[in-house]
């Protein structure tokens, strides 16, 4: 999966672009060897795994919370209906291109 996930991120042109673009802007062009490189990597890889570390903590205090309240999740149950039965209703009133 960790191969599957780095072969995504390497060929997609708008990391790579990304990475072109913004991040020379933090390097110092007096500076000389890998170094400042190095800890620009290391901020992306911390800041990255915060962020990812949030989401994760949040989505399961959430879940936690709607799984813990019946009510909420009947609230939840019929809204996700509603928005089903009206996608299905538009979709029927769109005719097919002939």
């Amino acid at each position: 999966m960790y191969l599957q996930g780095l072969l995504t991120s390497l060929t997609n042109p708008k990391v790579s672009l990304f990475f072109i673009a913004f991040l020379p802007q933090f390097i110092d062009t007096r500076a000389s060897g890998p170094i400042p490189f190095i800890i620009l990597g290391i901020t992306f890889t911390v800041t990255g795994l915060l962020w990812c570390l949030f989401v994760a903590y949040f989505s399961s205090y959430v879940t936690k919370k709607l799984r813990g309240n019946q009510k909420v999740g009947m609230i939840l149950n019929k809204v996700t209906g509603l928005i089903f039965i009206s996608m299905g209703l538009k979709l029927l009133q769109t005719k097919a291109p002939q």
